[in-house]
């Protein structure tokens, strides 16, 4: 069996968790379950302030509200990423700009980023992409600084990673971060938005309080959408549980982006609280967190060895900083990507082909920048949870 790309990081353990919750409806609005999870991660993450909320999507939404930002505003974020970022500040009338990556690390490029910085600038957006900390990091808070300009960071790839000794997301404005069950941790889904500053933090709390928590039914469906991701993705006997699973749980599952966010329209539950059941799994994903990325690190450097044994350039690893490699991506021929299935036979796994297109995975085009375009036409990423 291939490495999966998706809950990757649930157990057993946490499958027992979600059917203990499924039993008890009435403790699913426990608020301090909650609130431990969110102290147990800005402690675990050396921040002063975490909410959870649902996706990382709404985390950033809640960052834009805390912010300040509003119609009138622009914010540049990286012309490669998912649709649910710029959605998320589409929704708040926030006017967004693209401007172009690097491709030691597919992180923003810092004098891109300063070509695309106006007077109506009012945010940058740094993404530390597939668990990499991204190459002009200190170059791009520099910019931000000489600018006034705040500083979101996007480590729904990176948690865990560090800078410095300092893990990423403690050094801009704001952070979020993701639970979603592709990231490094899984909550099936979920996001949680951090910051170091007391201002930001009242804003961020009041968000969290004035939103609703999903209705009993759908937090049903996300405790049987996680069960279903394990059986599925993750059990070591899956290639039998997967057929009997799909049957039992399939038509509960949801999916993380909606046909709506596709379409860059807000769908109906969003902005929504993290319930008990998912803050509790959650809790107990952190403390596995740390092992599942030494294993992360330990097989980049697999990955990184073929690379320098076949003639691929292996991503960079900037001084002084500690990926924790979600996946591992490589530049490899156009028609290797078209077809990605030379992977299996050779390699023994599957590849991942994170983004097909500029804005993930809407078939969207951005003008400008080139090295996003070919990230999108060469870049493949290879699993790295294997066993």
């Amino acid at each position: 069996m291939t490495p999966p790309f998706i809950a990757g990081t649930t157990d057993k353990e946490d499958v027992r968790r979600a059917r203990k919750w499924l039993k008890k409806p009435e403790e699913w609005y426990d608020q301090s379950v909650v609130q431990n999870f969110e102290k147990g991660f800005a402690d675990w993450n050396g921040s002063e302030c975490a909410v959870s909320l649902m996706g990382g999507r709404v985390a950033l939404s809640a960052v834009i509200e805390a912010l300040g930002l509003e119609a009138g505003d622009e914010v540049i974020i990286p012309g490669y990423t998912c649709v649910v970022v710029p959605n998320s500040f589409h929704y708040a009338g926030v006017k967004v700009v693209y401007a172009d990556i690097e491709l030691d690390t597919y992180g923003p490029d810092v004098e891109a980023f300063a070509s695309a910085v106006t007077d109506r600038t009012s945010a940058i957006l740094i993404h530390h992409l597939y668990g990499l900390v991204c190459r002009d990091y200190e170059a791009l808070l520099d910019l931000a600084d000489q600018h006034n300009l705040y500083v979101i960071e996007d480590c729904t790839h990176a948690t865990g990673a560090k800078y410095r000794g300092e893990r990423v997301g403690n050094l801009g404005d704001a952070a979020i971060y993701s639970s979603e069950h592709s990231k490094c941790f899984s909550t099936v889904q979920g996001g949680i938005a951090v910051t170091n500053d007391n201002r930001i933090a009242e804003g961020l709390r009041k968000y969290a309080e004035e939103a609703v928590f999903p209705r009993g039914r759908r937090v049903e469906r996300l405790l049987h959408t996680f069960i279903l991701d394990y059986y599925t993705q993750s059990d070591p006997q899956r290639w039998w549980w997967r057929e009997l699973y799909q049957f039992r749980y399939g038509e509960e599952k949801l999916i993380s982006t909606t046909d709506l966010e596709k379409r860059g329209e807000k769908p109906p539950h969003y902005g929504q609280r993290m319930p008990a059941p998912l803050a509790d799994i959650g809790l107990g994903q952190l403390e596995k967190l740390e092992s599942y990325n030494r294993r992360r690190r330990q097989n980049a450097g697999s990955w990184t060895t073929w690379c320098n044994e076949n003639g691929y350039r292996s991503p960079t690893i900037i001084q002084d900083s500690e990926p924790v490699w979600l996946r591992y991506p490589v530049i490899v021929d156009p028609e290797e990507k078209k077809d990605v299935s030379w992977t299996r036979g050779e390699l023994g796994v599957d590849a991942g082909v994170w983004f097909r297109t500029n804005i993930h995975p809407v078939e969207q085009a951005v003008d400008g920048c080139p090295r996003a375009d070919e990230a999108v036409s060469r870049c493949i990423n290879l699993p790295t949870l294997m066993k």
